[in-house]
């Protein structure tokens, strides 16, 4: 038997932890005795993966315990029937073009999946990528899926990748091999949900790495030589996880109940081991790997019993501190001069809420006030120095305080009074219900397999316009409703509610005239959004909550409970911040129904043989963005190739990044069919917007003229330069091809009469307004919106001047992509269009 694990890292497109994360899984696995083979950079390549994996694959014996990690980029390619290719990102991947996709897809890689658990069921695969292209408000997070190809001299589409697979199969890729559902012996552990995103950050210890990789390995490591699952375990890593990045949700799949790299499936744990530390203090072996919270109360019981109530106690225990590995709680014996036995388990009977710790300020006059106010409530804790905290408590100039998130402050300061401290304690105490609501998963010792499909989106003038189930922006305006439909595409009846957690922490049951869920029996769908009296689709209004800073945009999470019975989620109804009212800790009930009393209310949750009746449930997260703002001017023109990242990754994206000078020469042009012109003289014109000085953008023209232009024929352009200076936050190109008339302006001179238009102006003044005085996400619109104006108005002034114009080439490079520095090549068509982006002194 031999142990063996294979550490890919490809640290491409601006990646800057893969080679970290690879090391950190390498001290994880192995003082669990396995021999490590990293491939990192520069040699993950294609086929250096491929090759790696086939010789894991011949080396492996039945008896061996295998593991494929994999570090960096994820793509997805998506057709409108809901289809998708899923692939990783190798070193070489921006080599591809037309004939040699350098990406590996998905049905690749089950398909060498399946040929690894030929030989061995004992196999772990881990996935640090994702496959969404979302952008974080936090610079300091970087997503670790494509946001566009934006260097690649080839754009990969589902279509292109699709006959890369039929090509693999017919030189004979045994695409039967696979599993339809998922590989049966193999546990797979992913960063998160295909539609969500995995980011990379710097970890607690200031070292750039995955947040998944960095949690799941500090877990590994704590649970060296412990009982544990892969199911207890990834609930570990999904908290940690999400501590940072709230909606990145790491899962496990596969055979889940196995101890971590053996096949063993490991009992439901319902009991931990106990070592004395004194005449009333005890530790409970691997507590905090298993959820265990400051307050849980556990029954201490002899070796051989086989739970509370099997003979008599040897005490009682409660938790007060957590270390790494073990639980620190202080013992009330049943029989003081009776020693604790050496093979004591311990069982928990009443698990406490979580505690969301909170950064307090350090000397402040009412600090002992505000720290013994949140002590007192029942989900919130003072956050030690070296805790992360999600939130924190700040003093203005003026000694007031007002909680804060990594966004911002969440409302206005409060006096440090004690009903200021009231009110902020509160608020604290609501997000921490919230917090916890947006944490829930399904249950599983007791999964519920369903098929339930989820759709939702924006409301326009009657018509639906889909949204991702994580990533989508929407704006708090009056134009902008929205609806959410669930559909039971399976055989048995389910119950489903909808609770939305607004972006000032405020809890809502969407489904309110349903407590226990709406039924849907098979077949059958639901739509919030729908006028019954209308009898069609009208959405409802999105608002942007009265006190809550407007700054920046915000998430709001969607939860789809899916359950086999009724459940009644009217007691998770809650004010959002600064709107009063707290809960009264109290014991609550066994199952889903307690979990989300407790939620509620702060209580204790009944812990323990719960009815065998209990209903079965699961969670499916609806995750997007709010901004405050109207939505930006849309663009009018239209391009054969708009390379533009989505909305929310150019309006989120991090602004204020050190300024580069490039220089963007347009390198080749060929009309292959110049069958909009015929034998025709043509004009060129580009447009190039950056930052510039107040957010206001700055723009360059240029226009270039050739006569006689015939079908095949390359323009002689010879590398035109058409932008030289700074790139500032953004870097927009966009480029037209019409036909040429005698003595027409160029568009630097059509432009310089439009720029005192009252649209232009009012757009631009607009920018230079906000960039003094407003919050981020209305500067953030008025110039994507800026930009907008300036590409409507150059299409208007080529189309009154020369006729119907083809909009070539449009796109938006941007800081975190180092403005797209290097060769893109794009096909287009009747055109083939070659431009590149020199980085310049």
């Amino acid at each position: 038997m031999t142990r063996r694990a294979l550490l890919i890292g490809a640290q491409t497109n601006g990646l800057a932890g893969v080679l970290n994360d690879v090391e950190a899984m390498a001290q994880a696995l192995e003082p669990r005795d396995f021999t490590v083979q990293r491939l990192v950079t520069p040699y993950a390549t294609r086929a250096g993966i491929l090759d790696a994996y086939d010789k894991l694959v011949a080396d492996a014996g039945p008896d061996d315990a295998l593991v494929v990690y994999y570090s960096g980029h994820g793509g997805r390619l998506v057709v409108p029937d809901g289809r998708d290719l899923q692939f990783i990102v190798p070193d070489d991947y921006t080599d591809s073009d037309d004939e040699d996709f350098r990406g590996i897809t998905d049905v690749e890689l089950s398909v060498l999946l399946a040929r690894l658990t030929d030989h061995t069921p004992n196999v772990t695969v881990v996935l640090d990528c994702c496959h969404a292209a979302h952008m974080s408000r936090n610079p300091g997070h970087r997503v670790k899926a494509l946001l566009r190809t934006a260097t690649s001299r080839w754009t990969p589409t589902y279509e292109g990748v699709e006959r890369h697979v039929q090509a693999l199969v017919a030189d004979g890729l045994p695409v039967d091999r696979r599993h339809p559902v998922g590989n049966p012996h193999a546990v797979r552990v992913v960063a998160c949900a295909p539609s969500e995103s995995a980011w990379e950050t710097a970890n607690r210890d200031g070292t750039q790495m995955g947040l998944f990789t960095d949690a799941l390995a500090r877990a590994l490591g704590e649970a060296q030589g412990q009982r544990v699952t892969w199911s207890t375990l990834l609930d570990t890593v999904r908290r940690r996880v999400q501590t940072f990045a709230s909606v990145q949700r790491p899962e496990v799949e596969g055979p889940s109940g196995r101890q971590p790299f053996e096949t063993t499936e490991l009992d439901v744990l319902d009991a931990l081991p106990v070592s004395v530390e004194g005449a009333d203090r005890i530790h409970l072996l691997g507590a905090p790997l298993l959820g265990v919270e400051v307050g849980d109360d556990f029954a201490i019981m002899p070796g051989g019993a086989a739970g509370p109530g099997d003979g008599p106690a040897v005490g009682t225990a409660t938790v007060e501190g957590l270390l790494p590995t073990v639980a620190l709680a202080r013992l009330r014996p049943a029989d003081p001069g009776r020693p604790v036995p050496a093979d004591a388990r311990g069982y928990r009977t009443r698990a406490a809420a979580p505690a969301m710790p909170v950064r307090l300020p350090v000397d402040h006059p009412a600090g002992a006030l505000l720290r013994a106010a949140v002590a007192a409530r029942a989900m919130l804790r003072p956050a030690d120095p070296d805790t992360v905290a999600p939130v924190e408590v700040v003093v203005d100039a003026r000694g007031r305080l007002a909680v804060r998130d990594d966004a911002g402050p969440l409302h206005p300061p409060y006096p440090a009074t004690a009903a200021g401290i009231d009110a902020v304690v509160a608020n604290l105490q609501r997000i921490a219900q919230a917090t916890a609501l947006r944490r829930l998963a399904g249950d599983p010792d007791r999964p519920l397999p369903h098929a339930v499909r989820i759709e939702w989106g924006r409301v326009r003038d009657g018509r639906e316009e889909p949204l991702p189930l994580s990533g989508g922006l929407l704006f708090a305006y009056p134009a902008e409703r929205i609806y959410f439909r669930v559909h039971n595409e399976g055989d048995d009846p389910v119950y489903v509610s909808l609770l939305d957690i607004g972006v000032s922490s405020r809890v809502s049951v969407l489904t309110h005239s349903d407590p226990g869920g709406v039924r849907l029996a098979p077949g059958r769908s639901y739509t919030y959004g729908w006028h019954e009296d209308l009898q069609r689709l009208t959405g409802v209004d999105l608002t942007w909550p009265e006190g809550i800073e407007t700054a920046t945009a915000r998430p709001e999470t969607v939860l789809a409970l899916i359950s086999d019975g009724p459940v009644d989620t009217s007691v998770l109804r809650q004010h959002g911040v600064r709107d009063g009212g707290s809960g009264t800790p109290a014991t609550v009930r066994f199952g889903l129904a307690g979990l989300l009393s407790q939620i509620a209310t702060g209580g204790y949750r009944e812990v323990g043989d719960a009815p065998a009746t209990r209903v079965r449930y699961a969670v499916a997260p609806i995750d997007f963005m709010v901004s405050p703002t109207p939505p930006p001017t849309a663009e009018r023109a239209t391009f054969l190739v708009d390379d533009r990242p989505e909305q929310p990754v150019r309006l989120l994206a991090p602004r204020g990044a050190t300024p580069t000078r490039v220089a963007v020469r347009i390198a080749d042009l060929v009309v292959h069919r110049n069958r909009a012109f015929g034998d025709a003289d043509i004009r060129v014109d580009t447009l190039v917007l950056t930052g510039g000085p107040g957010d206001r953008p700055v723009h360059w023209t240029r226009t270039l003229r050739f006569s006689n232009i015939r079908d095949h024929e390359r323009l002689p352009l010879e590398n035109v330069l058409i932008y030289h200076g700074p790139a500032v936050d953004f870097l927009d190109v966009a480029v037209w091809v019409t036909r040429d008339t005698t003595g027409s302006r160029d568009l630097s001179a059509l432009l310089a009469d439009r720029l005192t238009s009252p649209a232009v102006q009012s757009a631009g003044v607009q920018v230079a307004g906000l960039a003094m005085a407003a919050p981020q996400a209305a500067v953030a619109v008025a110039v994507l919106g800026a930009a907008a104006v300036l590409v409507n108005t150059a299409y208007e002034l080529l189309t009154d001047l020369v006729g119907p114009s083809i909009g070539l080439y449009r796109t938006s490079l941007l800081a975190q992509e180092r403005f797209g520095i290097g060769r893109h090549e794009r096909h287009p068509q009747d055109f083939s269009f070659t431009y590149s982006v020199d980085g310049v002194r």
